[in-house]
């Protein structure tokens, strides 16, 4: 018995760990049916109408939001580090951010257009009264912003 007890928590400690192992962000890209330009002036107007700041980077664009439609962030369980364990809370995320990096490489009548994604959230940790962050998930909001920003 103590032996099955014993195998179900390396099995969910193990489910834990995996869980908790961070990915490369997202990845995407189109095709837009423009220049150079015009598709880079038409996606920065879109990302800054949806409440981004765009910022024009030596590679293309660099986009920031910390509009919570955006981005999924759970709650995370935040203890006390003295390890009686008497003090847990779950923490829910005071504030995220999505990003995206986008890149474009031009043509006279196509622009190749990728972008990188990625969404962190911010946590306050109560029990000792600091802030923290953790990756989060995004919601595939920004992606299809992207992609109809392009005609896509």
């Amino acid at each position: 018995m103590a032996w099955r007890r014993g195998a179900s928590i390396s099995v969910a400690l193990a489910l834990l760990v995996s869980a908790c192992e961070s990915s490369p962000p997202p990845t995407g890209g189109a095709v837009a049916r423009m220049p150079l330009e015009p598709t880079i002036e038409a996606l920065a107007t879109a990302l800054e109408r949806e409440g981004f700041t765009v910022q024009r980077t030596e590679q293309g664009l660099r986009a920031t939001t910390t509009s919570p439609e955006f981005t999924r962030c759970d709650p995370v369980n935040v203890r006390d580090g003295s390890g009686d364990g008497s003090r847990n809370v779950f923490t829910s995320v005071s504030e995220s951010r999505a990003e995206a990096a986008v890149r474009f490489t031009g043509g006279d009548t196509r622009t190749q257009v990728t972008w990188q994604t990625s969404y962190t959230g911010r946590y306050h940790n109560r029990v000792n009264n600091t802030w923290f962050e953790r990756p989060c998930r995004g919601t595939g909001r920004l992606g299809r912003l992207l992609e109809s920003s392009l005609g896509g």
